[in-house]
């Protein structure tokens, strides 16, 4: 395996398999190693680690995509400020894998996603040219954003080998309300009640147990503000009960809880991301708990992760896809088996790319040597 310590040298290195039309897979997965895999990776950035400029009191920061998330975190720390973006297993997973993957998790609902973060990149693509797009500065308008083919391409189109971010100040102060139910149509008008609320929340989930999960973040005396008028907002809702749990706790994090089941080295778990309207999310996660699955659902964007045993029966996984079709949901595979994978392939994704997307691949990839490595475990 390859594991460049330049530009240059991966630049070299690629020249040849541009030459020699032999297929580049890079992404590694971002479960433990210790699973079992089936992609095969001939190349690895994680000794492209390094920080390019951190000019803090700007508040963004450069660094080259082997780095992982949580080597970022911890630099940003150092001066207080943080890249609100969730992620799984953040000591393992690149900047790259990142920005490829598309992740986001519960701060979505304050922060939104990589679009809303990521300035610029340095990438190579797949004819082996290195391309910049974007900029070191917030404000910056020169050139066409390309950056932002390269969110969610799955690595398809380039790798990035550098990347620039704006960041933010940590908050000075979380504030956590969490709310159960047991009754899916009250979850649903609390959602809607919530929604119309005039101030943004810093998370904003709901659990395929019923929970609702919300988190504020700022000045001490302005989040007890804004807990008084979601407190108000669900006293109409007599079925709905509080949970009381200490403010900046990590632990009433459903989306966190979700991922430590799937990076579980001894369980055997499909997760898959359904993207619906945000009116939706209740009913997914009602469609999820009666197949008896675990799911968490982003409310603000009606994304949701479901994770269940490899083992469920078909019949669950069909009855599960067949209405997430009738939804028009997007559904794509975070971790499955072989046969789930070809299922959501099949059903879910096209096979064959739009007229649009047939013109970008050509220009980034055109002989199709980037190969995603899907994240499959045996069935």
């Amino acid at each position: 395996m390859f594991q460049p310590e330049s530009i240059d040298e991966i630049n070299t290195w690629w020249s040849t398999r541009v030459d020699q039309q032999v297929p580049i897979h890079w992404r590694h997965r971002w479960r433990s190693a210790n699973t079992t895999e089936r992609a095969v990776r001939d190349l690895s950035i994680t000794h492209l680690n390094r920080v390019i400029d951190y000019p803090h009191r700007d508040m963004t920061v450069t660094v080259q995509t082997g780095m992982t998330v949580a080597e970022l975190d911890q630099i940003l720390k150092e001066h207080h400020q943080v890249l609100p973006i969730d992620v799984p297993e953040p000591d393992r997973m690149t900047i790259a894998e990142m920005i490829c993957g598309n992740w986001f998790g519960s701060r979505c609902a304050g922060h939104g996603t990589l679009r809303d973060w990521l300035l610029g990149v340095t990438a190579i693509d797949g004819r082996g040219r290195i391309i910049h797009s974007g900029g070191r500065v917030v404000k910056n308008v020169a050139g066409y954003d390309v950056q932002k083919f390269l969110i969610g391409s799955r690595g398809e189109l380039a790798i990035p080998l550098e990347a620039s971010f704006k960041v933010i100040p940590i908050p000075e102060a979380n504030l956590n309300c969490v709310y159960q139910t047991d009754d899916f149509s009250i979850l649903q008008e609390a959602w809607q009640a919530l929604r119309i609320l005039p101030f943004d929340f810093q998370t904003f989930d709901l659990t395929s147990s019923g929970r609702l999960e919300i988190s504020v973040s700022g000045l001490p005396q302005s989040n007890k503000a804004l807990r008084d008028q979601i407190q108000s907002t669900l006293t109409s809702f007599a079925e709905i009960k509080v949970i009381q749990v200490p403010d900046n706790a990590d632990e009433i994090d459903s989306w966190k809880t979700i991922v430590e089941s799937i990076t579980h080295p001894q369980d055997r778990h499909f997760a898959i991301r359904v993207g619906v309207r945000p009116s939706q999310t209740v009913e997914v996660l009602q469609l999820a708990a009666a197949c008896g699955l675990k799911a968490i659902g982003h409310a603000s964007r009606g994304a949701i992760v479901v994770t269940g045993a490899l083992n469920v029966v078909t019949s669950v996984q069909n009855k599960l896809l067949t209405r997430l079709a009738e939804l028009n949901a997007n559904v794509e595979c975070l971790e499955a088996s072989k046969s789930l994978y070809d299922l959501i392939h099949k059903n879910f994704e096209q096979t064959k790319l739009s007229p649009l997307s047939e013109k970008i691949r050509n220009v980034f990839d055109p002989q199709r040597l980037l190969k995603s490595n899907a994240v499959m475990v045996e069935d």
